[in-house]
């Protein structure tokens, strides 16, 4: 399980990295490419990796996570094991050993509601099959954005809609530390909640779903705003959302 102390160098696979700078530097040696582009956002930042990679699988990655020993024998394996699958979601386990999350221990394909437990750095993707379906993040959504999360949940979800399949492996992938920005329960947080809603869910018959996961998460007792302003923000989010 140790990490790698950097995870963009001596990985021994092809890495690219993607800056958001005004020098508009490019750097492409053996294995490693190194582009930046004069813009900001999360999603943008993911796009133009999705754009600009030749590999035929995909990992997402940030620049506080270290990767589990083995973890390209986990992606191959789970591939040969899933040979119809086009994105799979495996675990992540923190610096001091313990799991990130409450996660599965079995195998599933996932549906509409398992999606949204999945972080970004957990996902694994058949790039050529994301690329055909024309898939990308929704930068209205992420860091950076005007919603600052669920760009993940929103993925995954266009991905369905497209027919790819999307499977989870119940193995260690990453290490990332448990401290995450998309942990503050505040007054963005919700408004990105609604946001996400009705981007994903608007006249759909999957509604029901995103009803469910809003009660949810107001539920959630670490709320760092009233149940009150939890609403007004989740409206407000819904309402404002393109």
């Amino acid at each position: 399980m140790n990490p790698n102390p950097d995870p963009f160098k001596d990985l021994g696979i092809p890495t690219l990295v993607i800056s958001q700078n005004s020098t508009q530097t490019e750097v492409r040696e053996d294995k490693f490419t190194f582009l930046s582009f004069d813009e900001r956002g999360l999603s943008k930042s993911r796009n133009k990796a999705i754009e600009n990679s030749t590999a035929e699988i995909g990992l997402i990655a940030d620049d506080d996570i270290g990767y589990c020993e083995g973890f390209e024998e986990k992606i191959l394996n789970a591939f040969d094991q899933f040979p119809d699958a086009d994105i799979l979601t495996f675990k992540i386990i923190t610096p001091d050993g313990r799991p990130y999350k409450n996660y599965n221990s079995e195998n599933f394909r996932h549906t509409r509601s398992s999606i949204f437990r999945v972080s970004s750095v957990e996902i694994v993707i058949r790039l050529d099959r994301v690329k055909e379906k024309g898939i990308s993040f929704d930068e209205n959504f992420g860091l950076g954005a005007n919603f600052k999360s669920g760009e993940e949940t929103i993925f995954l979800n266009d991905a369905m809609n497209a027919g790819l399949k999307i499977y989870y492996v119940p193995e260690y992938l990453v290490i990332h530390p448990l401290e995450s920005s998309g942990k503050i329960l505040d007054y963005q947080y919700f408004r990105s909640k609604g946001a996400l809603i009705h981007r994903m869910y608007k006249n759909t018959i999957h509604l029901g779903l995103g009803v469910v996961f809003l009660l949810k998460q107001l539920a959630k007792p670490n709320k760092t705003i009233s149940l009150s302003a939890c609403l007004k923000a989740i409206f407000q989010g819904y309402y404002s959302s393109k």
